[in-house]
């Protein structure tokens, strides 16, 4: 097996997984070190220098004890420079074992994909947010964090497993919140001991050869774009003239970076997060400020009606790259630093601020359209994420303003069923909401009555009962009031009286309200019915979470009557990545729906790819919401499935 894991991806934590699989044999781990070793000769001179013995006798001593023990040889570190005949020599170790040496298994580790392993390898991906929280649930008593610092946490180490431990190791002996308010967690002791002396000596390189100057300007710009950024966007600033695929290629061989391709128009150039860490560590303020000045104007594009954030962005939101906040982020946070900085600085001396002030006007602007704009594209985990970055900086500049971040994340909260942060946030923003700024009154009331609908229907149908007499009649506020009023009627009155309200909401443009009151209704409808009425619902709706629902409610009709060949391959792609998206954003009881949908299509179509991605995918949600049920249940289903397929050759990828 060929493991590509960059670097502190817990790579010996998955090597050591292996001792799991085992019964009654004891595992024996030996590591070759192969970062010094570029030939056949050498690598052959690395494993009698660690072991004393040539790879021959070792096999044939390590036979003799197939009964009691298995071995483990990782030939660890392999560069991309190493030669091909030493790695053709590596690639070949597997299939030239003899028949009596059954009990050894060969494992190549490096920070790259070597073309020679790609047929039998995986690779580890960085940890997801949910895989974050099941590893310190597992570690820590669950009730020790809230929902907020367990994202915190995850944001902290970039889904990076040795900056996790390093959190954990900390929250051994402090508080959450003093483990988070920490802003040294990964020091220079830290990077000494996490970054090879190869890898160092390579940085060093860069640092000190006049040749290398903008391939260093590279590494420090896209330390700042954290999480990443295109060549082609690069080079949209002046920073980044003269930067070509050349430089690309020095990172990537260097192994400083990785690239990720999104689609065959767009490439992702990322650092790693612990070289990203250690070269801001080495960074002045002054080149922090000129990068993060340059590319938030990249990021970020004014428009006649407003702002946009890049093509970026959203084909990166569109395929799942990332999950958290993006770089516009850090780079609104940086822009803010510098200009109080200067601002400080001008007072100091007596100089004017008016162009500051101006500037500072626009960075307020930015942070709120961009949070707005997260929120309405539908990326609720994200926008809680990016609101908790912002909001202290945004306490000290537009204090004013502060309640429509509470808005945005009361709403991203209750869109997530977290109706206690929900709550929280909603009351906050109301209580600083003017008199005056009656359409975030209103949207105030609204989420109030979802809210309330969610978790106490008599007390929303009070407050509906209360408060619909002040909207107008063709309002969202007052049709959702009579929806919520309709819930005091007998069974076949209420269906009638949805029926009209959806009717007008939708004859009104509210679509998304009315698409709401459509999903009720089609509870008493037929499969035949409601794969009519869902048709509507997916080409008028715009809210990407309604869509969501109007997809997988369809499907699943076809499926409960049996019309699997109406379902395309293209839907099973279009399910695939609407599973995913609920797996990022937690909606854990329509993420339970899709989950049953896209198994009882894979297992119709025989589909092992699909089965083996969502089994692991639904596996982490189960145990973090201690659904024991469902686990079991698909733990029956999974082996089942293998019991009837055959898996040899398939290739998995870890993450």
């Amino acid at each position: 097996m060929s493991i590509s894991a960059p670097l502190g991806y817990g790579v010996y934590d998955f090597i050591s997984s292996f001792r799991h699989s085992l019964d009654k044999q004891r595992p024996i781990f030996l590591r070759i070190d192969c970062s010094e070793s570029l030939t056949k000769a050498q690598v052959e001179n690395q494993i009698k220098t660690a072991t004393n013995q040539p790879l021959s006798q070792l096999i044939f001593l390590f036979s003799t004890k197939a009964d009691e023990e298995v071995y483990f040889i990782i030939f660890d570190n392999i560069k991309s420079k190493m030669n091909a005949d030493a790695l053709m020599y590596l690639a070949n170790l597997p299939d030239s074992l003899p028949e009596f040496g059954k009990n050894i298994f060969f494992i190549f580790s490096s920070s790259v994909t070597i073309k020679q392993f790609r047929n039998f390898h995986v690779e580890l991906e960085a940890l997801t947010l949910h895989e974050s929280q099941l590893i310190l649930n597992d570690r820590f008593d669950w009730a020790q964090f809230t929902q907020s610092q367990v994202a915190q946490i995850h944001d902290r180490s970039e889904g990076v497993t040795d900056k996790l431990e390093q959190i954990m190791d900390f929250l051994e002996n402090s508080s959450v919140e003093e483990v988070l308010a920490h802003d040294d967690i990964f020091d220079d002791d830290f990077h000494l001991a996490h970054i090879p002396k190869t890898t160092l000596n390579q940085i060093d390189i860069l640092f000190t050869e006049p040749s290398k100057e903008l391939t260093l300007k590279m590494l420090n710009i896209l330390s700042i774009l954290k999480s990443g950024e295109t060549l082609t966007n690069l080079t949209r600033d002046k920073l980044g003239a003269g930067l070509n695929p050349k430089h690309v290629q020095e990172l990537v061989r260097f192994e400083l970076a990785t690239t990720f391709r999104i689609d065959s128009s767009t490439t992702i150039i990322k650092i790693n997060p612990i070289i990203k860490d250690y070269i801001l560590s080495k960074m002045s303020k002054e080149d922090i400020f000129r990068i993060s000045t340059a590319y938030l104007k990249v990021t970020v594009i004014p428009t006649k009606s407003g702002v946009k954030l890049s093509s970026l962005n959203r084909k990166v939101y569109q395929t799942g790259y990332s999950t958290e906040e993006d770089n516009t982020g850090t780079l609104l946070l940086y822009n803010i630093e510098s200009c109080l900085q200067n601002m400080r600085y001008n007072e100091r001396v007596g100089d004017s601020n008016e162009m500051n002030e101006r500037r500072l006007n626009k960075l307020r602007f930015y942070s709120s359209s961009y949070i707005y704009i997260l929120r309405n594209s539908d990326r609720y985990s994200e926008t809680i994420s990016a609101a908790e970055l912002l909001l202290d900086t945004v306490k000290e500049i537009d204090q004013d303003n502060l309640y429509k971040y509470y808005m945005h994340m009361a709403s991203a909260y209750r869109m997530k069923a977290n109706y206690t942060e929900a709550k929280k946030y909603l009351d906050l923003c109301e209580e600083l909401c003017p008199d005056d700024d009656k359409g975030t009154l209103d949207t105030i009331f609204i989420e109030r009555l979802y809210l309330l609908e969610s978790t106490d229907i008599d007390a929303a149908i009070a407050f509906a009962k209360t408060h619909k007499s002040e909207y107008h009649k063709t309002s969202v506020a007052f049709i959702l009031s009579d929806v919520i009023l309709a819930e005091t009627k007998g069974a076949d009155e209420r269906f009638k009286t949805l029926v009209r309200l959806e009717k007008r909401a939708r004859k009104l443009k509210h679509f998304t309200l009315a698409n709401n009151i459509l999903f009720t209704i089609n509870n008493e409808r037929s499969n035949v019915e409601k794969i009519k009425q869902l048709d509507k619902a997916i080409e008028s709706d715009r809210s990407g979470y309604n869509f969501c629902r109007a997809t997988i409610y369809k499907h699943q009709a076809l499926v409960e009557s049996g019309m699997y060949d109406r379902i395309k391959d293209q839907d099973i792609n279009d399910l695939s990545n609407i599973y995913n998206y609920l797996f990022r954003q937690k909606f854990d009881t329509l993420f339970t729906k899709c989950h049953k949908l896209l198994w009882d299509i894979a297992a119709y179509r025989q589909r092992q790819d699909i089965i083996y991605t969502i089994y692991y995918k639904g596996t982490i949600v189960w145990r973090l919401n201690s659904d024991l049920k469902n686990e079991e249940k698909y733990l029956t289903l999974f082996q089942d499935f293998e019991a009837m397929t055959p898996l040899n050759g398939l290739a998995h990828k870890t993450g």
